[in-house]
């Protein structure tokens, strides 16, 4: 087998784990939380705003519909403006400043031109550990909508960590059913390393589009994992003998290593994903543990015959 086409295997496939560890914005993709935000009623039911938490439970998004709100900083100056005629940083305002939504100065910088805005917001970052679950704390963000004063509130609620033994025990009992498998040879390395591919390409959609309510869907990152996906498929319908079982281990060791980011959804009780929590977890489980097989089952079958 030749060096060139095992370097360019090893590049392809380390192309396609890098999205796991990107983000469409400035931040790493979040995957799991200890705490999810929940808005009070009263705030729900704003006739003149839709307000929702987004990104990971860090952002905030405030949309209104002809009406004209002004969120107020920590020290309760006039932050942000949001309304038909687009939406406004105060340059005066201390705590715009430090969110970085503007520059020190005077007067009104233009943010957007849309009735809505999406903002990181530190007052809801979650308070220090609590052993309770359930809501631990409130929190509140004062605002002033054409000259009315409402309040931008809700609670922290904190999720119990999922029992990890359960899947431990799972990768076990299936790591060694694989490890009894291996004796079939190149069919078993071939099979491991397509399954491992489609559960962490599958993990990664379901990670990327989690931000859909932001309009932020990470669609670079699909894109790129279904193209080298593809590449990586290709190359293993074409392949045949030591050069398909080299493919299925590379495809396998980059699947185990695109889940090693996002492993966290087994200590928190909060799994930012477009799918249930469960079955973010077992995508990423097969895709680790069949990964993890594939390559060293394809190590071990070297340039045997």
């Amino acid at each position: 087998m030749s060096k060139s086409f095992i370097v360019l295997c090893v590049c392809a496939c380390v192309t396609l784990a890098e999205p796991a560890g990107a983000a469409a914005h400035s931040r790493a993709t979040t995957v799991a939380l200890d705490y999810r935000l929940v808005l009070e009623r009263a705030t729900r039911t704003l006739p003149e705003l839709h307000v929702s938490i987004l990104d990971g439970d860090r952002d905030l998004r405030v949309s209104t519909h002809g009406a004209t709100v002004t969120i107020d900083g920590d020290l309760g100056e006039p932050m942000l403006r949001i309304g038909p005629a687009g939406a406004f940083a105060n340059r005066a305002s201390v705590t715009a400043v430090a969110e970085k939504l503007t520059s020190p100065g005077h007067g009104w910088q233009k943010l957007s031109s849309q009735q809505s805005y999406v903002w990181h917001e530190h007052r809801l970052a979650p308070p220090p550990f609590a052993a309770a679950t359930g809501p631990v704390a409130r929190f509140q963000i004062p605002a002033t909508v054409d000259g009315r004063r409402v309040e931008i509130a809700g609670s922290f609620v904190r999720y119990a960590r999922p029992a990890f033994w359960p899947w431990l025990l799972a990768a076990l009992v299936f790591g060694a059913a694989v490890l009894a498998a291996v004796r079939l040879g190149r069919p078993v390395t071939t099979a491991l390393g397509a399954v491992a591919g489609v559960a962490a390409l599958g993990s990664l959609v379901a990670f990327s589009v989690a931000d859909a309510p932001t309009g932020r869907i990470q669609w670079l990152d699909i894109a790129l994992g279904v193209g080298l996906g593809a590449v990586m498929y290709g190359l293993l319908v074409r392949s045949h003998g030591a050069r398909r079982s080299t493919v299925a281990g590379v495809l396998g060791g980059a699947a185990a290593a695109i889940s090693l980011g996002s492993l966290g959804v087994f200590r928190h009780g909060v799994v930012i994903s477009a799918l249930p929590a469960t079955a973010s977890r077992a995508l990423l489980e097969i895709a680790f543990v069949c990964g993890i097989a594939a390559a060293a089952t394809s190590l071990r079958l070297g340039g045997s015959p």
